[in-house]
Order: structure tokens, then C-alpha cells, then sequence
């Protein structure tokens, strides 16, 4: 499982890829709408998993974490999509000091995601 402290670091927060191909099929002007939306619910669902984890629900994390790894992924959320994965599944094991140290590193996975959000939104 440590090898996940590595690994993470090393993903972006924004895949290019998966973002520029959200342009060709949506319109930029509509990703733009989309990348609000996707900020305002990564909000959202990080505050439930955050009060999840501060109530020591594991299994109530591991289904914000399945909801967060699916939305995450859908925009190229790369590092925040993995860490939700990893997160899961030391819920689901209740692995509590691993899940300490993945909830540590997903919120400020989200904090930095959520900075390249709207760094992405101003540059159009």
C-alpha cells in the first residue's frame, strides 16, 4: 500500500488529454459550465467524506470515495481519482492508519485540483 506515496505525486492533477478531448466533444464554453459544476460537487462530496472520516464512518468514506473516484476520472482528475481509489479500499480493509495518511494527502490532492480547475477556467 505505501507504494501508493510515490506513485501519486507523480499523476497530474489535470490530465491535458482527457481535458482537450472534453473540448472537441463538448465545446470549451461548455467544459467551462462542466468544470464549475465539477468543482462545486468535489466540494461538496470532499466536506461528506471529511465528516465521514472525522465520525470514523469507514464505510460511509468508502461510498464517498467510489462517487468521488467516478466523477474524478470523468475529468481527467487524475491524482484525486487515484487517491479516492487507494482511500476506498483502506476504508473497505479498515486499514485506519493508511486511511489517515490517504485522507491527508486526497484533500490536499483536491485543494491543488481544484486550483488547476479554475487556473484552466481563466486561461480560456
Amino acid at each position: 500500500m505505501a507504494d501508493w506515496q510515490t506513485l501519486y505525486p507523480r499523476l497530474p492533477l489535470l490530465d491535458p488529454a482527457r481535458l482537450e478531448q472534453l473540448v472537441k466533444d463538448l465545446g470549451q464554453d461548455a467544459l467551462g459550465r462542466l468544470l464549475i459544476l465539477f468543482a462545486e460537487d468535489g466540494i461538496q462530496q470532499g466536506e461528506a467524506l471529511e465528516q465521514a472520516f472525522n465520525e470514523g464512518n469507514h464505510e460511509g468514506m468508502a461510498l464517498w470515495c467510489h462517487s468521488l473516484k467516478s466523477a474524478c476520472g470523468s475529468y481527467g482528475a487524475l491524482r484525486c481519482q487515484f487517491l479516492a481509489e487507494k482511500l476506498e479500499q483502506a476504508c473497505r480493509q479498515q486499514q485506519t492508519d493508511q486511511v489517515s495518511l490517504l485522507m491527508a494527502a486526497w484533500q490536499q490532492a483536491l485543494s491543488d485540483t481544484l486550483e488547476a480547475v479554475q487556473l484552466h477556467r481563466e486561461s480560456r
